[in-house]
């Protein structure tokens, strides 16, 4: 029988779902939508994301996104159902990343927190049921805030991802003594079964980050333990940020694969005509200057001012969610990408020559009979 483990006096599990509902999004526009919301049904509207440690150092984002709550909701996980504190964090890159927040009761055994994970990472039912019920949120929001939204989208493409919040353990003042204590890859991994090796578990503690002897964050590329007696949830914001991140870089992914798809497809075919050549070439450029407004956004998009820690766990996060290699990808495909248009462009061009030089010809040919004719 697996022992208790030390009692959890007051921590959460933040269950987060990530979706692109837009190309882009008007977030002047959604806070004013949300603020007539408010006033129309006495509701809450949204707030503005900051992130700070202190008063002075904080995370200076270029466009802070939109926190909407959506209320007390139920997840059903293994066949039970938890009640959850429900957010919708609105980004300005056409990303909404649903939260739902589960509060443990005090006193909770970590053998408890490990079989949650085990569920929330192997148990096909719950996860599809929590997929579901973010879905249909990330929809509700989408109807609601359309006037904001540029392009919008229902598309099945989804970023998942747990936190693992304590704030307090009985017996636990450090983060060396948690690890002494608990399996914290095994919980990471939801892995109640087997003993990790010793290789896999220093694969995942390979991205530990510490501030002080009292806190601790572990990530991973499917979830994260933090360890943060402040409450202070920073670390987790940035997490999620980096989470959209990803979200993003696959669907571009998945969107140059199509454009490329069609592309080789126009060549293939000798029905496609020279404008349909031109339009493809048009389009693929238009997406080479979108995605390139999409990186200098990322790239922009958060700026650390005076706090090196926060700055540490972002790079931790991109690097364990392999964002480098997704961006990686989608640039040797828009590289390709443009190449191909070129040469499509070139043989739109070469072939307007021939018809240039064919018209030539014909008029020079009429001028030709017609002398012959005035001079009979």
């Amino acid at each position: 029988m697996t022992a208790p483990g030390p009692a959890i006096q007051k921590g959460s599990i933040f269950i987060y779902r990530v979706f692109d509902i837009a190309e882009e999004i008007n977030l002047h526009r959604v806070t004013e939508l949300l603020e007539q919301r408010a006033r129309d049904s006495s509701k809450s509207g949204g707030s503005r994301l900051g992130l700070a440690r202190s008063p002075r150092h904080a995370l200076v984002m270029r466009a802070a996104p939109v926190r909407l709550s959506l209320g007390m909701l139920e997840v059903p996980i293994g066949g039970m159902l938890y009640p959850v504190e429900g957010f919708a964090t609105i980004w300005d890159y056409g990303v909404v990343s649903i939260l739902f927040t589960l509060s443990l009761d005090s006193g909770t055994p970590w053998s408890k927190l490990m079989a949650l994970s085990d569920l929330l990472t192997d148990d096909r039912a719950s996860n599809e049921a929590i997929d579901s019920l973010a879905r249909q949120r990330a929809k509700e929001i989408r109807e609601m805030l359309h006037d904001a939204l540029q392009a919008p989208a229902e598309r099945e493409l989804l970023e998942d991802y747990v936190i693992y919040f304590l704030e307090e353990i009985e017996g636990i003042k450090r983060g060396d003594e948690l690890m002494d204590a608990v399996d914290v890859p095994a919980l990471i991994l939801g892995e109640t079964r087997e003993e990790l090796a010793e290789k896999s578990r220093a694969a995942i503690l390979d991205t530990t980050v510490q501030y002080a002897e009292n806190d601790l964050v572990v990530i991973d590329w499917n979830s994260a333990v933090v360890l943060e007696p402040s409450g202070q949830r920073d670390i987790a914001d940035v997490i999620e940020f980096a989470l959209t991140h990803l979200l993003e870089f696959r669907y571009y992914d998945d969107l140059l694969d199509a454009r490329l798809g069609s592309l080789y497809d126009a060549i293939v075919s000798r029905r496609k005509s020279n404008w349909r050549f031109a339009q493809l070439a048009h389009e693929a450029n238009s997406r080479f200057i979108e995605f390139s407004e999409f990186i200098e956004r990322v790239d922009n998009s958060l700026k650390v001012v005076g706090d090196f820690y926060l700055a540490v766990v972002f790079r931790a996060a991109i690097t364990r969610l392999r964002i480098r290699d997704w961006q990686a990808s989608v640039t040797r495909k828009m590289n390709l990408l443009a190449r191909v248009s070129e040469l499509l462009q070139g043989e739109v061009n070469v072939r307007r020559g021939h018809t240039l030089e064919i018209i030539v010809i014909i008029l020079i040919a009429f001028e030709i009979v017609s002398a012959i004719l005035k001079s009979v």
